[in-house]
């Protein structure tokens, strides 16, 4: 009888052990299915990268960090610093309706700001473009407005890359307010990644997709 008994024990043993890389093969696929949530924007040939973390200095004071999607989104009104403060945030925000206003994109094309990678100052580099559109803005164009879209290379989230085209167009406008423009007639739009100039996936490329677009607006 005891020898029955210690067989079954050792039988029962035997299964147990005999599950045990089943349950951790389980317990990996699910841990991985977990860290497999976080959702970034692909890039040939790169391997997937985790979102940034956008309380470094993406995230505007007072929102949840997340910008949501659509074909373009409003500036939040103040201009985000790299730390994540805020610079700027007592200057007016544009005012009325400029929809059905006249595009002009020519205009200012050669004006177009460019940033470095995961920035939104101005560069001073890109200051003598920006002093240039005021200087027209004021001779030429009296009455008119002046949209400043913000754009993205691919890198990075949606959401993430939305918030710093926000940031870029925003960092545009503060600038020419300080050269003498009439802030009521700069509106922003940030487009995040949507809109690249050039559909690489290299530096080249994303250099170019960095920018901060001038539009010419005149009314209908």
């Amino acid at each position: 009888m005891h020898n029955r008994l210690s067989a079954q024990f050792d039988n029962m043993k035997l299964a147990t052990l005999a599950h045990l890389p089943l349950i951790g093969l389980t317990l990996a696929l699910a841990t991985g299915c977990h860290k497999g949530l976080d959702k970034t924007t692909h890039i040939p040939g790169q391997a997937p990268t985790a979102p940034k973390d956008t309380a470094a200095g993406i995230r505007e004071p007072g929102t949840s960090g997340v910008v949501p999607p659509g074909p373009g989104t409003p500036a939040t009104g103040g201009v985000g610093t790299e730390a994540g403060g805020v610079k700027g945030a007592g200057i007016p925000q544009a005012e009325g309706d400029f929809t059905g206003w006249t595009e002009n994109r020519e205009e200012f094309a050669a004006q177009t700001v460019h940033f470095d990678y995961d920035k939104s100052n101005v560069k001073p580099s890109e200051v003598k473009k920006l002093e240039e559109v005021a200087r027209r803005m004021k001779s030429n164009f009296a009455g008119k407005a002046l949209r400043i879209e913000g754009h993205c290379d691919e890198r990075g989230t949606e959401e993430y890359n939305r918030a710093l085209g926000d940031k870029r167009a925003l960092s545009v406008r503060e600038k020419l307010v300080s050269l003498g423009l009439d802030p009521k007639m700069l509106p922003t739009i940030t487009f995040g990644e949507e809109k690249p100039v050039d559909a690489g996936h290299n530096e080249a490329a994303w250099s170019k997709n960095r920018r901060a677009e001038l539009i010419l607006l005149s009314p209908p």
